[in-house]
């Protein structure tokens, strides 16, 4: 496996944008929000995902948001979201990643128009083809596009197409990696917190962690370093507390998952909780109930 791909064997958060009240991109308060996860320990960056508002985000911004990143984290491995509605603004995101200082590009399949199995496979072939960078393939749960176990293990053996995000329950997990073969250069990660622990045990080797990887990064360092150390019940109980903070977490408050992340991050005097609209951030009564589950948790941001 190549040097690169070595480097997401781990847990890489999907780091949070960060703006002020009018939507404009807070520089300070995203390099906070890197430098958090870099002195937990993080190696590797995932940004510009659905985490960082990516579809709401145009490209100059985008631009600037990566240079930030590699600025604040001049040595870490940084992904960057280069998500478009068509192939041509891709490949010019990609690019603008790669001139900003990324060291891969994750990309979706397109979404408004429907694909046939063999224009998605083309879709990925074309941007093997053209890319500036090399490319994980991301089967999103939100997006209509999925690339079965047979389309990934042909498009695996293409030099650009090397590793895949699949955020979904192990068993679709499982059902990719028996459609796989043994000796490619590629990895899948994992983008779903609550499959962690299934999803190592099955023999994932990486996770991309969204609001975990903001919030309680060590936590989720020390989950996956214990797994590999051998202490599978330490890793399991840790698992098993995460899992029922963050389900209800999550759920705590009528708001967007990335919203209550953001005013949790607030209280950790990290980044404002501001979204762009027209997703709605928490309430100062909102930030009470999140108050609550941080403290009955024992969660210390």
């Amino acid at each position: 496996m190549n040097a690169m791909l070595e480097r997401l064997k781990t847990v890489t958060p999907a780091v949070l944008s960060a703006w002020n009240e009018d939507g404009s991109f807070d520089e300070k308060s995203y390099r906070a929000l890197v430098h958090r996860c870099v002195e937990a320990g993080m190696e590797s960056l995932f940004i510009l995902g659905y985490t960082g508002e990516v579809k709401y985000i145009p490209r100059e911004e985008r631009k600037k948001i990566t240079a930030a990143t590699r600025a604040e984290a001049p040595d870490a491995l940084i992904v960057a979201g280069c998500v478009g509605s068509c192939i041509d603004d891709i490949l010019v995101y990609i690019q603008d990643a790669k001139d900003a200082g990324a060291d891969m590009a994750l990309v979706t399949p397109t979404e408004f128009f429907s694909l046939r199995d063999y224009e998605l496979e083309s879709f990925f072939e074309d941007l093997n083809a053209k890319t500036a960078l090399p490319i994980m393939i991301y089967n999103c749960p939100e997006n209509p596009h999925h690339c079965s176990g047979e389309m990934l293990n042909r498009l695996a053996k293409l030099p650009n197409i090397q590793a895949l995000k699949q955020s979904t329950t192990t068993d679709k997990i499982q059902r990719i990696m028996n459609k796989m073969d043994k000796d490619l250069d590629f990895i899948m990660v994992s983008g779903d917190e609550f499959e962690f622990f299934p999803a190592i045990c099955l023999g994932v080797q990486g996770f991309i962690m969204g609001a975990p990887g903001n919030i309680t990064p060590k936590l989720c360092l020390e989950m996956f370093n214990d797994y590999n150390a051998g202490k599978f019940e330490e890793c399991r109980e840790k698992y098993m507390k995460f899992a029922d903070f963050y389900d209800e977490l999550f759920f705590c408050v009528d708001k967007d998952v990335i919203a209550i992340t953001k005013a949790t991050m607030e209280l950790a005097g990290t980044c404002k909780r501001w979204m762009k609209r027209p997703t709605a951030s928490v309430t100062d009564e909102e930030m009470e109930v999140i108050k609550d589950v941080l403290k009955r948790h024992n969660i210390t941001l």
